[in-house]
């Protein structure tokens, strides 16, 4: 137990199972510190490293502080931790990822709040998962320089509900396919969220070369208020130009979104020549900000359907 009332600094530390207990407590209610980045040297990106811990349960009403301010590694990383439980902590300052886990199954994070600083915490994630299964991420607050939460390859069956992300980039799938890689991401449900002057709110992002798929992916009941992008779909991530192999996607539904947005195309669909299949629109409002030019949407080799009021119409989908 970390009691409250107190600072503690700790450095770089990691702990390894498998522990003879099969439920492992940490509760926190004071304040961790991580070193400064010159006390890092040339140790690995990682402040506090838990591997092989099954049944880890971390909670309490204190602080995890990166001190990420000093330099933007990550800053927590379970790894193979099947049942993990996080609850009720605030993290703020990441170093990059506030939370990562990977290669992982049976994980549930709740009541968490996540902040970094606007403007200078570029790369700070809040959550990232990598081929980890069966997640729960529920009634948080995150508000980061990068993505709110970040579901990359190798994860399947994600839910993610009452989740305010903003500023932020949006709850995305991927990046996925860079460098060639083959990924996959299936089975994710994100409901009951509020996108307060985020970048994006609901993205997939792939890169052109990558192989694999996501698919089964579906975006309900969304509120944007002042988004940049609040639905988004690209095969060229960072504007890369097209190659032979596409990353496919496919069955991803997009259900009651409403809101507003900042710039001029509210809906980006911006798919490989391969084509994005099986994308569903229903039940969108999205307007401008600015009453003197509409919202638009923007759509390329995708195949689909809108239905009931999607507004603003989306010239490619019927």
């Amino acid at each position: 137990m970390v009691p409250a009332g107190h600072s503690f600094f700790v450095q770089q530390t990691t702990f390894k199972g498998s522990c003879k207990s099969q439920n492992v407590d940490i509760e926190i209610q004071g304040t961790l510190l991580a070193p400064k980045r010159d006390a890092w040297g040339t140790c690995s990106r990682r402040w506090l490293h838990f591997l092989n811990v099954r049944g880890l349960t971390v909670h309490g009403s204190g602080v995890i502080n990166g001190q990420g301010q000093d330099w933007w590694g990550n800053a927590l990383l379970f790894e193979n931790c099947d049942g993990l439980q996080i609850r009720g902590l605030t993290h703020i300052n990441g170093p990059a990822s506030h939370v990562y886990v990977v290669h992982s199954k049976d994980v549930t994070i709740s009541n968490v709040n996540i902040y970094s600083p606007v403007g200078i915490s570029h790369n700070t994630d809040g959550i990232d998962l990598t081929n980890t299964v069966h997640v729960n991420i529920l009634d948080s607050i995150i508000r980061t320089g990068d993505d709110c939460i970040a579901i990359k390859g190798g994860s399947q069956f994600i839910n993610v509900n009452n989740v305010t992300c903003g500023p932020g980039h949006g709850i995305s799938v991927g990046s996925l396919g860079e460098g060639g890689e083959t990924e996959f991401v299936e089975h994710v449900n994100v409901s009951n969220c509020i996108f307060d002057g985020a970048d994006s709110a609901a993205r997939i992002k792939t890169w052109p070369g990558g192989k694999g798929y996501a698919r089964d992916i579906t975006f309900q009941n969304i509120s944007v208020n002042r988004t940049n992008y609040p639905i988004y779909i690209t095969q060229h991530y960072m504007r890369t130009p097209e190659k032979k192999d596409a990353l496919k996607v496919s069955d991803v539904t997009f259900s009651n979104i409403y809101g507003t947005c900042i710039s001029e195309n509210a809906v980006v669909l911006d798919c490989a020549k391969i084509g994005c299949d099986n994308i569903t629109l229903k039940q969108i409002n999205i307007t401008s900000i600015d009453p003197k030019k509409p919202a638009a949407a923007t759509c390329s080799n995708v195949h689909g359907k809108t239905t009931d009021i999607v507004s603003p119409r989306v010239p490619c989908l019927h």
